[in-house]
């Protein structure tokens, strides 16, 4: 029993990574702030999206195991179109993510450590500091850190959450609250689109999933029962790091609630201003001395996620661009090489002109980014289902039974609710 925990404990890894990345604007700014504005009246939201986007999220873990390929192989099977689609989201859409991520922990280094820079060159630092600590570190030293500092986040953040529920109000939509209209719809898609995080992250899954198995030196077993174990290995990881996250996803909206909300505090619109609320968040429910080790762990939770994030998304770059040009997954160095160092610094660079062009205020910035993962959900759920049929997945690896009928019934939610965004958009 202690030789079988023990190697299970061995197998976590990118699970955790994939929280590392999640928990970051989605859970300190977007989960927050509902708390802080509309009580619990939004906790069904955070459920909803943490449920409907599961088996999205988990086939990336599950397909890396069952095939040895990621997710970006299994769509460029299912056609052209849909690696095309994967790739143009990844450039557009996520060089706002890298942006908005970057600005966040910049705010958050000038609350914690009082950095007197201007806020674009804080951006700089941070997005020079990730760049060095990936091209030296890599993926096992991006692994052991990012334990550390969720350990000590997570230790934290359910601490001042147990002090902070005396203070919240129990309503299911407080009276304090927003009037329920058009304004709060737009800052519920805000919320969900986000919520973990994009749903194309669970490309980022499969990518650390064959890493983690590089680096233990087998990609795929060849007997049919040590690969059953392999899949059930990768998919408990991802659970573990998921539950955390939707967990962790609570107690943000329940801290926003119980200590922002029940004092009529109003969220900042600022990077900087919001950080120093959040650090003054923990410092009332926990006391004043908590107010720099919970600031040290909230900058460094928001260092791994722009890390993970910046790490995810330049594999994921590198990967795209060979199977694109045909280049079996096999010969391509995603973690290594010159490429990735290359990608790297273009989506440093990419994220500071858009920082220093597009951004016009802390808030909208945030939202446009989560409002463009809200409306992509659906196809990459679709996307996702559609990859995990295909005959290179093996039977007893592909959605069965209850997994199965979960993803129908999240690609259907999904899509209703992108349709009532449009319309209300339209209208």
């Amino acid at each position: 029993m202690r030789t079988s925990s023990m190697s299970w404990l061995r197998q976590l890894g990118p699970g955790l990574l994939f929280a590392g990345m999640a928990i970051g604007t989605s859970h300190l700014v977007q989960s927050t702030r509902a708390g802080a504005v509309f009580g619990l009246g939004l906790a069904g939201v955070i459920l909803l999206a943490n449920i409907a986007k599961y088996p999205a999220f988990r086939f990336g873990a599950q397909y890396a195991a069952a095939t040895g390929e990621t997710l970006i192989a299994g769509y460029r099977r299912v056609g052209l179109l849909p690696l095309l689609f994967l790739m143009a989201v990844f450039v557009f859409a996520h060089g706002f993510a890298v942006a908005a991520i970057s600005l966040v922990t910049a705010g958050m280094l000038k609350a914690v450590l009082g950095v007197s820079l201007p806020l674009m060159p804080t951006i700089a630092l941070v997005l020079v500091g990730c760049t060095l600590f990936l091209g030296l570190g890599r993926y096992k030293l991006l692994e052991r850190v990012n334990r550390v500092f969720m350990g000590l986040l997570t230790t934290a953040t359910l601490i001042a959450t147990v002090l902070a529920l005396p203070s919240v109000d129990w309503s299911l939509y407080p009276e304090t609250a927003p009037s329920f209209d058009l304004t709060a719809f737009l800052f519920i898609v805000a919320l969900a689109g986000w919520m973990p995080t994009p749903i194309e992250a669970s490309v980022f899954s499969s990518l650390w999933t064959l890493a983690k198995k590089q680096a233990g030196g087998t990609v795929v077993p060849e007997d049919e029962d040590a690969r059953k174990a392999a899949v059930h290995d990768a998919v408990s990881d991802f659970n573990v790091g998921y539950i955390g996250t939707t967990i962790l996803a609570l107690c943000f909206m329940l801290l926003g609630a119980g200590v922002m909300h029940s004092s009529g505090v109003i969220p900042e619109d600022t990077a900087p201003g919001f950080a120093a609320q959040l650090v003054a968040l923990y410092a009332g429910t926990l006391g004043s001395w908590s107010a720099p080790v919970v600031g040290f762990a909230a900058l460094t939770v928001m260092f791994t996620t722009a890390i993970t994030v910046l790490d995810g998304l330049t594999r994921a770059l590198v990967v795209s661009w060979a199977t694109l040009r045909a280049v079996p997954e096999a010969n391509t160095q995603a973690g290594t090489g010159r490429a990735y160092i290359y990608v790297l610094i273009g989506l440093g660079v990419a994220a500071m002109l858009l920082i220093g062009f597009f951004m016009q205020g802390f808030r909208a910035f945030i939202d446009l980014v989560t409002s463009i993962a809200f409306l992509t959900a659906p196809v990459f759920a679709y996307l996702n289902h559609r990859v995990m049929m295909q005959d290179a997945v093996p039977d007893m690896a592909r959605p069965k039974g209850v997994i199965r009928l979960w993803s129908y019934a999240s690609i259907i939610t999904l899509a209703v609710f992108a349709l009532v965004y449009i319309w209300l958009l339209v209208g």
